[in-house]
């Protein structure tokens, strides 16, 4: 019981954090929602978050791209969910209970989410240190690679570059 506990305060935490981050409007801020999307640790602003949610039934939409998984049902809204492993060329998230949506703020785009396949938690980007992306490394959709204390490889996801993709904002089969 004590780690279900845990587990619900620090999600408490991290959207008690978000909804500042709302309310603070165009203040920058140098905390960002770390994600583990496929195998790569990913970094999203919080202003560009509005709420992080477990996934929740989705309902599948006929000849979209595979990454798209359909639509879901958020307190009355449809979201259209896409799984940003598979986006970025990895393979697709496995599904646990550790899956998380990102909802991507309604001022940056209409009802997006974004399927990760965990939260690492709030992560200060001043405590980083910028490293030199090579063409290997380079994700598409990332601003900057940084490397925190640990040496663990970060980057941080462009999302007001990823939400005016014309792939990802038009998921059919062409």
């Amino acid at each position: 019981m004590a780690k279900t506990s845990n587990l619900r305060e620090f999600q408490e935490a991290i959207l008690l954090r978000l909804k500042d981050a709302a309310e603070q409007g165009d203040v920058v801020s140098t905390s960002r929602l770390g994600v583990m999307v496929g195998a790569k640790r990913m970094l999203i602003n919080l202003n560009d978050v509005s709420e992080v949610l477990p996934v929740p039934p989705l309902q599948a939409v006929p000849l979209t791209q595979q990454w798209f998984l359909g639509v879901a049902n958020v307190r009355g809204n449809l979201y259209n969910i896409t799984d940003l492993a598979q986006f970025i060329g990895q393979p697709p998230t496995p599904k646990s209970v550790n899956n998380r949506i990102v909802l991507l703020n309604s001022e940056t785009t209409t009802q997006a989410a974004l399927v990760v396949g965990s939260l690492i938690g709030l992560r200060n980007i001043d405590a980083m240190q910028v490293k030199e992306m090579t063409d290997k490394d380079d994700i598409l959709f990332s601003k900057q690679a940084l490397e925190d204390i640990d040496k663990n490889e970060w980057f941080e996801l462009d999302t007001k570059a990823l939400v005016q993709d014309n792939e990802f904002i038009q998921p059919t089969i062409s």
